[in-house]
């Protein structure tokens, strides 16, 4: 639904005080569902009646120039209420259009690129502004509403990718994600061909009814792949709920929004411990409960030399009754023990005797039992925790097991390979992956990484690439199924000489610039289009 106008953005109502003083549980996070937006934020009430609705999530327009709709209901309060209510807050700002837009009275970006992104970095100021207002976290999505407009203009494009691109860099120095709204026909189609500077989430107006983020067949679906679309399926048409009727547009959602989080409980406070002892190197320390025994015991804690492995280190925890030394092996509550400064790559292990080791599994909600003795977790420190209820050698072992098999899905759009993949699993941790093209590493992405995208393909050989799961004790896991880009064979039946009026026509409709080339005919023969897709796209996957 368009919401252009030539009304200027309103200072948004705040209460006293601000939304900063208000007692806020409102966090980005991830939504999958149905969303509608509507010109105006419906009242808390229309809202609570709308809950009888599949839709869960709600656009709202923020500010900018355009917005065509005042906002009442739009305040910090009706913000706190719509999320505690169980809406997904999906904001979106209305500043100026492109320069080529039709609908007249609008206030339209420069033609000039420099200008432009001025404009988009004012906008992206104002956006912040306006979200800041209404008590917007940082990390909350801004939506730019850039609507439709007419193609072949080469000089319009370059505005509304230079706009975009600096939109893009403000929000991410103002502190959120930059998302952008359009027509998957013209804006999120000229934006998609951007080398660089595109927003982390795009809403795609593409009023086909398809209830699906992907297959639009404007938009690769090699782009924006992990949670970062939304779909605006239907236009303004009016739904009822609950008695309230409200003219909406319909989207299904699987991105970044501004949702609830339920405050948890405040925790018990933990007792304090009935006694702490510390290993004479400082290393490690252990403490434990009153009812961890029934009588008064010594606690003594020896760091073992030398260490189970050159690298390792281990420690020795021995529990004997005070009145007569006998040696008590088992404890009727859990005891704590730290390992304070583990070695890089190294795995908690219990030994009974010293001389057998077995792995120690990692400590679940459910905690210790009679089938779990001892078990571990890692402290965000990189301390290692480990709660056992039994005594003897406890060490760190170096980590000798490798991560798992990345699973890789790749996409080839427009020369650009897209690898995408779950996390790979490990023992401890994956610590990073790396990109392998044709057994070589050409780049390590970070442990969070689900997503590269590579570029710039041999076309004299095949390109093949594969990704690879390392660990922090540089055990690298079996390299993923090869994913091969080869060129696409030269279409049959294609002149031998491409003429030259075929280069100056493909590059001019490819956004080029200046006149159409004279020397191309006005219909041009069969061959050059075929020719013109398989220049368009010279690789495929194999």
């Amino acid at each position: 639904m368009r919401r252009l106008g030539v009304i200027a953005s309103i200072m948004l109502a705040l209460f006293a005080g601000g939304a900063s003083a208000l007692s806020r549980n409102v966090q980005p996070s991830l939504f999958s569902g149905y969303g509608f937006d509507a010109c105006s934020a419906p009242s808390l009430a229309k809202l609570q009646a709308w809950t009888a609705s599949p839709y869960r999530a709600i656009g709202i327009y923020i500010g900018g120039v355009n917005r065509a709709c005042s906002q009442p209901n739009l305040t910090p309060v009706w913000v706190d209420s719509a999320v505690a209510q169980g809406w997904s807050l999906m904001p979106l700002y209305v500043g100026p259009q492109a320069p080529c837009a039709s609908q007249a009275g609008l206030s339209k970006l420069s033609a000039n690129t420099t200008t432009a992104a001025a404009q988009a970095r004012a906008a992206a100021d104002d956006a912040v502004a306006q979200a800041d207002a209404l008590g917007l976290p940082t990390g909350s999505p801004l939506y730019y509403d850039m609507e439709g407009y007419r193609l072949g203009n080469a000089t319009c494009t370059r505005a509304v990718q230079s706009f975009v691109a600096a939109w893009v860099g403000e929000v991410h120095a103002r502190g959120f994600v930059a998302g952008l709204y359009g027509s998957a026909a013209s804006t999120i189609r000229d934006v998609s061909a951007m080398p660089s500077g595109l927003p982390d989430l795009v809403w795609i107006a593409n009023w086909n009814g398809v209830e699906n983020v992907f297959g639009d067949p404007y938009v690769t679906d090699g782009l924006w792949v992990n949670h970062q679309r939304i779909h605006q399926y239907k236009g303004g048409h009016k739904e009822t709920y609950g008695g309230v009727t409200i003219n909406i547009d319909s989207n299904v959602v699987d991105s970044t929004v501004v949702g609830g989080i339920a405050p948890p409980p405040a925790p018990p406070p933990a007792p304090p411990p009935a006694g702490v002892v510390a290993s004479a190197d400082g290393l490690a320390s252990v403490s434990w409960p009153a009812e961890a025994f029934a009588a008064q015991v010594v606690v003594t804690l020896t760091a073992v030399s030398p260490p189970p492995a050159p690298a390792g280190y281990a420690v020795d925890l021995a529990v004997t009754e005070a009145d007569n030394q006998a040696p008590i092996p088992a404890f009727g509550a859990p005891v704590t023990l730290k390992l304070l400064h583990p070695p890089p790559g190294s795995l908690p292990a219990y030994s009974p005797d010293g001389t057998t080791w077995q792995p120690l599994p990692k400590l679940t909600p459910a905690g210790l039992d009679g089938a779990t003795q001892a078990a571990y977790s890692v402290d965000a420190d990189g301390t290692i925790e480990v709660q056992t209820l039994l005594a003897g050698r406890f060490g760190l072992l170096p980590d000798t097991r490798a991560p798992s098999r990345p699973l890789v899905t790749a996409r080839l759009a427009s020369s650009t390979l897209t690898l995408t993949w779950p996390a790979a699993t490990d023992n401890v941790a994956v610590a990073s992956y790396n990109v392998l093209r044709n057994g070589t590493t050409v780049a390590t992405l970070p442990a969070a990484a689900r997503r590269t995208t590579v570029r710039g393909f041999s076309t004299t050989a095949p390109n093949v690439f594969r990704l690879q799961a390392l660990d922090a004790a540089g055990n690298a896991g079996p390299p993923s199924k090869a994913v091969v880009v080869v060129v696409h064979r030269r279409p049959a039946r294609l002149p031998r000489a491409i003429p030259r009026w075929a280069y100056a026509l493909y590059a001019w409709q490819r956004g080029g610039g200046g006149a159409r080339p004279s020397a191309a005919p006005k219909r041009p023969p069969a061959w050059y289009w075929v020719w013109a897709g398989w220049r368009s796209s010279p690789f495929r996957l194999r």
